[in-house]
């Protein structure tokens, strides 16, 4: 365990914080009263992941259960993703294609007084048996994202350059603040951050795979699931676009196969040359067999896939569990 639990908050010098401002004019910036319940309120707005909350329990089926498996800024660049930014805490650290979400860092963390007041630390509990989401945990996990995120002078000038962090930061600032949380192992943080980076195709199946099974089994949950986790497109002609190749290769490959099957019905006539009856035979099935593995050779392929990522999710499952039971 890092050394950072075993101090109460905050665990940075009041000499390193990175705002100064008093928690009035924090909670007047961000709308909200400067108590106990404004200040609650405000971090489950800036941190719960509600949904993520949710299909916690399934979220090892589709994605890398490894907290710091989080790309820093320039090598999510180097991959060709745009930074978007998302003050949706459920949106932090998704990516999808070429595009990645990330939520600015809350200046308000950066503050000596809204930790010490308002962010006390959370009693030990075991990870199966403590809340998906408490402010303090939630707190660790999204400032340990960043500290993954900004590692270099680079990553610093992207994130300036997208509004990811208050302007007045210096990067030697930064690092003197947010080194310390680095360290942090995924049991000291909250379930979301469990996880590093996730893709959201694979979130969106998720959520619709769950919520199938929720209808076909009610006592199964009572919560209620969207039908996706974020839409993917927002207008019908990227839908067109994005599934209009797809649909124009099927169509092709259909069309191929009907063609080579009327080439076997006309080379059956009573008046045709028996060889020749029987080559266009054998390369209209040949044609046949050739442009159907176009089709179920994609399906084939994906469905390996999913078997090969299912064994390799339930190895490391239940490689989860038996440290789990040892540790127990």
């Amino acid at each position: 365990m890092s050394n950072l639990l075993q101090h109460e908050p905050p665990f940075f010098e009041r000499s390193d914080q990175l705002n100064r401002d008093s928690t009035t004019s924090l909670a007047i910036r961000h709308g909200v009263q400067d108590t106990a319940n404004g200040w609650d309120g405000c971090l489950a707005r800036d941190l719960e992941p509600k949904t993520i909350d949710s299909i916690y329990p399934y979220l090892w089926l589709v994605a890398r259960k490894e907290g710091a498996h989080i790309d820093s800024l320039h090598e999510q660049v180097i991959k060709k993703r745009v930074i978007i930014v998302s003050e949706n805490p459920g949106l932090h650290l998704v990516w999808f294609y070429d595009t990645v979400y990330i939520k600015p860092l809350p200046d308000y963390l950066l503050s000596f007084e809204i930790w010490k007041n308002y962010i006390p630390k959370s009693p030990f509990q075991p990870v199966h048996s403590r809340p998906r989401y408490d402010k303090y945990r939630a707190a660790l996990g999204f400032l340990r994202s960043y500290s993954l995120l900004i590692q270099h002078e680079s990553d610093y000038f992207i994130a300036q350059k997208a509004n990811l962090l208050p302007k007045y930061v210096s990067f030697q600032r930064f690092q003197k603040f947010i080194w310390r949380f680095r360290f942090l192992i995924d049991d000291e943080v909250s379930c979301r951050y469990h996880y590093g980076q996730l893709r959201l195709t694979r979130l969106n199946w998720a959520v619709r795979t769950i919520r199938i099974i929720c209808i076909i089994s009610p006592g199964h949950t009572r919560q209620q699931l969207p039908w996706s986790y974020q839409k993917e497109f927002w207008q019908t002609s990227q839908y067109l676009r994005h599934y209009a190749g797809p649909l124009i290769f099927i169509f092709a490959v259909l069309t191929l196969v009907l063609s080579s099957m009327q080439v076997i019905l006309a080379a059956l006539g009573n008046n045709t040359w028996e060889a020749f009856v029987r080559f266009s035979w054998g390369f209209s099935l040949a044609t046949i067999i050739f442009s159907i593995i176009p089709i179920l050779g994609p399906v084939i392929g994906v469905f390996a896939l999913l078997i090969v990522q299912g064994r390799f999710a339930l190895r490391m499952r239940r490689k989860e569990l038996r440290a789990a039971n040892n540790s127990g």
